[in-house]
């Protein structure tokens, strides 16, 4: 078996063996969902629309931006930190496989995992109870689909870079959940960019955030029209070619050096 495959498969079984944790989990995603619902329908009352978005899209919108979170998981940054401040990464670097690809195949693990565990349970609480996150059409789920796929890529490679920087520094303190929380929040997780003022959002276009998140989720609700969405699709796949080539240029920079702790 391809040993990227294998470190796939040991990863999602090996997150399915703890029950409590994904119990709780689950349990924060249905609140959040209720919430996040609640919020919209009491900010829509007697509105119609809302910068071309109805009630309608925007819960599913919210339902489907969790769902998103849900997915988007990527410990690659905590991989490094945690190993580096160990000594361990030094043991990785001797393994005849290639570093991030094996970080990369645990993240892969890690989402199949979560859409089995957490997206499937979300999903149906959601139809039963709330509204059923429909895409508009067959070919905005298949773009929704794509765009989704270089969404993941650009949040891992902007882990992985971020990461990179532990084995320079070792210590950032609250970076790594000050960086989430910033990214959630400028890529539309919480309210959708175009609620803010213009000049923000002029300012947004120009960043990798809203390429994450809001593009995916826009074209899922039908907002984003087809010819927007494979528009934005190519700037996302620019930013992910940015990333990468910032990513293996400071890789080759760090591990010249690489200073461990501990081990």
């Amino acid at each position: 078996m391809n040993p990227y495959l294998y470190m796939t498969k040991m990863k999602l079984l090996l997150s399915m063996n703890y029950r409590f944790d994904f119990f709780t989990k689950l349990a924060v995603q249905v609140i959040l969902l209720f919430v996040t619902s609640f919020f919209w329908k009491a900010a829509y009352r007697g509105i119609d629309t809302v910068q071309m978005v109805n009630e309608q899209q925007m819960i599913i919108y919210s339902v489907m931006s969790i769902v998103l979170a849900s997915v988007f998981t990527a410990s690659v940054e905590s991989n490094i930190r945690s190993k580096v401040r160990q000594g361990n990464v030094a043991v990785d670097y001797i393994k005849p496989v290639n570093v991030f690809w094996m970080y990369f195949a645990e993240d892969i693990g890690n989402m199949v995992t979560n859409i089995i565990q957490r997206v499937a349970p979300v999903l149906i609480c959601a139809s039963f109870f709330i509204v059923v996150p429909k895409p508009v059409s067959l070919a905005h789920f298949l773009l929704f689909l794509t765009s989704s796929c270089f969404s993941f890529l650009i949040l891992w490679l902007i882990s992985a870079l971020v990461g990179l920087f532990y084995f320079k520094v070792i210590e950032m303190g609250p970076i790594g959940i000050i960086k989430d929380y910033l990214i959630r929040l400028l890529a539309g997780t919480f309210v959708p960019i175009w609620f803010f003022p213009s000049s923000v959002q002029t300012v947004l276009q120009f960043l990798p955030f809203i390429y994450t998140y809001q593009l995916p989720l826009s074209i899922f609700i039908g907002r984003t029209s087809l010819n927007d969405a494979l528009w934005g699709m190519l700037i996302q796949i620019l930013w992910v070619l940015i990333f990468f080539a910032l990513f293996v240029r400071l890789k080759n920079h760090v591990e010249r050096n690489i200073l461990v702790q501990g081990g």
